[in-house]
Formats: structure tokens, sequence, C-alpha cells
């Protein structure tokens, strides 16, 4: 049982929290390319407990800059998306994806001041349908390389869900194999090939996988550290069939590969919004 401090630097993710700053060292997902997909790709968003607007300009350029204009504080998520960047609706500065200031309107025409102006702004690249950015300081690391990431686009797909806990709660109950004899159970067994896509909806050794769940209920669980976090072996006993094993991997600190069946994964960021 964690102690209410050691609980506190585990789950607080805000900026200069330890748990934050380690986060920030790494690409999380900030949005789903879906939610831009409108004629004003431009939204709100809040990440580890910051207040920002994700845009993409006219060249395709994701940004992510701070929702508050340095100027008068007017909300950037009503900015219009012109010449480059995103333009403030109250007096018309102009900020590019890197949060530099390329306009201020109302000065006067030699005004070199705009060049002073740095707002916050965070790197974004786009992968299988997912903005992800960079919120640590210094260059952000190398993009990690898992499957969803280089499989052809008809392979793949995103999606993102709400969880009413931290993040560290949201990455335990990620890792956890027991929860699914329970929480994922199902009640009737289907052909495979009628379910295509959804979980569980598979065959091992003629048992479908939903009986295998439903009916072993307390798996044997090993856990081995890995050079990238940890992978975590589910076994099940099949009786004179042998022994089901299912794997999930852990990718520090908070992505999880988790195996729906033989040929399905889901590839899962634990996050946090405040």
């Amino acid at each position: 049982m964690l102690s209410k401090e050691q609980n506190r630097r585990v789950t607080e993710i805000g900026q200069g929290s330890p748990a934050g700053n380690l986060l920030r060292q790494y690409w999380q997902p900030a949005a789903l390319v879906d939610e831009l997909s409108d004629n004003r790709p431009a939204t709100a968003v809040e990440l580890f407990g910051e207040q920002l607007v994700l845009f993409r300009d006219e060249a395709g350029t994701y940004g992510l800059v701070g929702r508050q204009c340095p100027h008068r504080g007017a909300d950037l998520k009503f900015g219009r998306l012109e010449d480059g960047g995103i333009r403030c609706p109250f007096h018309s500065w102009l900020f590019d994806v890197s949060g530099n200031c390329l306009e201020q309107p109302a000065e006067p025409e030699d005004s070199s001041f705009h060049t002073k102006i740095n707002h916050t702004a965070y790197p974004c690249v786009e992968r299988s349908g997912i903005v992800f950015a960079y919120l640590g300081e210094g260059e952000p690391p190398p993009f990690p390389s898992f499957d969803c990431f280089v499989a052809p686009d008809n392979f793949t797909f995103a999606f993102k869900g709400h969880i009413d806990a931290n993040w560290f709660q949201a990455l335990e109950v990620g890792i956890d194999p027991a929860h699914a004899s329970f929480l994922h159970r199902f009640f009737e067994d289907k052909d495979p090939d009628e379910g295509y896509g959804q979980q569980f909806r598979d065959n091992t050794d003629d048992i479908p996988v939903t009986k295998l769940l439903r009916e072993a209920v307390r798996p044997e669980i090993e856990v081995e550290e890995t050079a990238s976090g940890m992978r975590i072996k589910t076994l099940r006993d099949l009786g004179n069939a042998g022994m089901h094993v299912r794997v999930t991997n852990l990718a520090f600190p908070n992505a999880i590969v988790i195996p729906m069946s033989n040929n399905m994964t889901i590839s899962q960021w634990a996050c946090a919004d405040k």
C-alpha cells in the first residue's frame, strides 16, 4: 500500500511534479486527427494540466500552443487559421506552429516587437490517425516504432476513451490480465469468423477464448523486465490441451500493447488531462 505522499508522487502530473516531468519526456497523444476534420481544424486540448489549442495550418502542419494569447489572455480556440498560423481574435496577433509571433497588426508598421514574443508551443507529429505532442525540454526522443505506426492504414484505426481516473490507475487497468475474465466476460461463445474486430473473438486449440476467460479465472501471472519496460505473461491451464499464454507489453512509462486475438492488438496510452 502506497503512503499518501508516494501516491501523490506517482499520480500528480502538473508542471514541475516528478511524474509530470517524467511523462513529458516522451511523445504523448494529444488528439485524434478526426477531431480536426472540419473546415476549421482547431480544437481545445487539456494535457497534463495545461490548457492548449491544437490546430493545423494551411500547409498541413500541426501546432499545439497555449490556449490564452500572451497579450490579453484571449482564447485562441476561437482564433482564425490564416497566413501560416493561428490569429488571435482580439488584436489579431498571429502565431505559427512554433509559437513565434509573426504579426502584430496594431503596432507601427516598422515595429519589430513581435520578434520578441515566444508563445508556449510544443512539437507535434501525426501517426496512424493520432496527433502526438512532445511537452518536455530539449529535443524530442525518436518516435517509437510500434507495429501500429508502421502498418498500412487499412490495418489500423484510432480511438480514445475517457476514464475518470488518474493516469496511473488507467495504466494499471491496461496491464491487469485478471479483470478480462470478469469485466470483459462473454456468456455466449460465437464463431470468431463472424465477430472479427471484437475483443477476444478467437479460438485456441478449438477452445473459444471467450470460454477460456470465463472459466479460467485464476491465471498464473509472470512478469519479465525488458529494455523498454516489462512483459506480462498470463497463463491459463487448458487441461490436456496444454497452456494458453497471453502476453501484454508495457513500454515505459505509459504505453501498453494488449493482445485481443491472434491477429489483433491494441496499442494504448494511459494519459492524463489534469
